[in-house]
């Protein structure tokens, strides 16, 4: 309600202002009437007490001495138009640049006139109008120059990766931590008196919005998530670096997280890889994992997993999904949901690489059976700091800052281990 009518007294305030300057300006052009209107008036008395009072007086004399009156205080005005002109010329400078600074604020349709370039310029100088710190305007306006880029732009910049041509408008990872074993884990390796996992549900939500094609990863009908063995790996893929074998393995896989398992349970996955056991290894990971991708309310068919490998190294798993969407679209709503195990003293990481608003982030366990710690780095100050967040006693994290928007790169990474009392026993 506050924000209503500070909003109205905005409005208000500056209906008044706007109103004030037009009535200004109408008493200015009055006040010159006015003045024109006087001079002539002392002119015609002028005549008329000449006449009255040279009766001798010719009408050619009358006209002579109303025409040099006239030619005086044409140059008195004279004089005057050019000293007001050049006393006046900055303020009137001031006027007209308030004007169009009026129009491009109240009528955004008007930038569409400009150029690209001036649209940054205009920009940039609004920034440092309000920050006074050329340090942090610099910061803040090269942090806004990727997004101010056209599409001509992310096709002749090389420099640009898929992270520069995408944000998130909306954001929601729930995190479900079990420690009983369910009969799709039992092929993993078994140790009834330390068992070397726990388990993860995890379900993401998410809308993002594509700003070129270069970082579309939904531009096809198939669409891929990769499952990383190792966290060197993913961390490549989240912090954008072009090095290393991995970006090769899971281009442009919509999501990805780290499959962090024993090694030979990775050999599960290697033994069933070649042609002849290809449907065992999908009939295998859709028991396991139970993937499931949606997107725009079309739900993805699971189509192929395979061993990501390069020159003889598995890197991970690549699960690949047939779905109905519009690939063309700019704007998509993405969910992803799916079971795994993970090895105990490891992390579950958030990683945010997009700008993303609303982000909602949970995480429930089993107290009596877990410790688990939060570290979050949301790139948000007070309202995501570790005291801001939400930590029950029946063993649950959250983290929700609506309406606001978090930066690259951000999240909250989970340490999860073994009670102590299970870990002394």
């Amino acid at each position: 309600m506050a924000t209503e009518n500070s909003n109205g007294s905005a409005k208000v305030n500056d209906h008044d202002k706007a109103l004030e300057k037009k009535i200004g300006k109408q008493n200015k052009k009055l006040g010159y009437i006015l003045l024109y209107v006087g001079v002539l008036l002392l002119i015609i008395l002028g005549e008329v007490f000449l006449f009255f009072n040279d009766p001798d007086a010719t009408l050619m004399d009358l006209l002579k001495d109303t025409v040099g009156n006239l030619m005086g205080v044409l140059a008195a005005f004279l004089v005057f138009d050019i000293a007001h002109e050049w006393m006046s010329k900055d303020s009137y400078a001031a006027e007209i640049s308030e004007q169009i600074l009026d129009t491009l604020m109240y009528h955004p349709e008007a930038m569409e006139l400009y150029e690209n370039d001036q649209k940054k310029v205009f920009v940039n100088s609004f920034i440092g109008s309000i920050v006074d710190d050329k340090d942090a305007a610099e910061m803040i306006e090269n942090h806004l120059d990727t997004y101010l880029l056209t599409p001509q732009d992310f096709k002749e910049k090389a420099s640009l990766t898929a992270g520069d041509c995408r944000i998130k408008t909306a954001f929601s990872y729930r995190f479900v931590l079990e420690t009983e074993r369910t009969q799709a884990f039992m092929p993993l390796r078994t140790d009834p008196e330390n068992d070397p996992y726990y388990y993860v549900q995890e379900e993401l939500n998410y809308t993002v919005k594509y700003l070129d094609e270069k970082g579309n990863n939904m531009d096809s009908e198939f669409v891929k998530i990769g499952l990383i063995y190792d966290n060197y790996g993913l961390d490549a893929f989240l912090r954008g670096s072009r090095d290393g074998e991995e970006k090769a393995v899971f281009k442009n896989c919509l999501f990805r997280e780290m499959l962090d398992i024993c090694d030979e349970d990775k050999a599960i996955f290697r033994e069933l890889q070649d042609s002849d056991h290809k449907s065992e290894l999908t009939d295998f990971v859709r028991k396991m994992f139970r993937p499931h991708v949606t997107i725009d309310r079309h739900k993805g068919e699971l189509y192929d997993v395979s061993v990501g490998s390069y020159k003889g190294r598995d890197y991970g798993l690549l699960v690949t999904f047939k779905v109905g969407h519009d690939s063309a679209a700019k704007t998509h709503d993405v969910a992803i949901i799916f079971h795994m195990p993970k090895r105990w003293d490891s992390i579950l990481e958030v990683a945010i690489v997009e700008p993303t608003r609303d982000p909602q982030i949970s995480i429930s366990y089993n107290e009596d059976a877990m410790d688990v710690e939060m570290y979050s780095f949301l790139s948000k100050g007070d309202d995501s700091s570790y005291e801001n967040t939400l930590e029950e006693e029946n063993g649950v994290y959250s983290i929700a800052l609506s309406g606001q928007w978090v930066y690259p790169m951000s999240g909250v990474i989970f340490f999860v281990r073994k009670d102590y009392r299970l870990r002394d026993k």
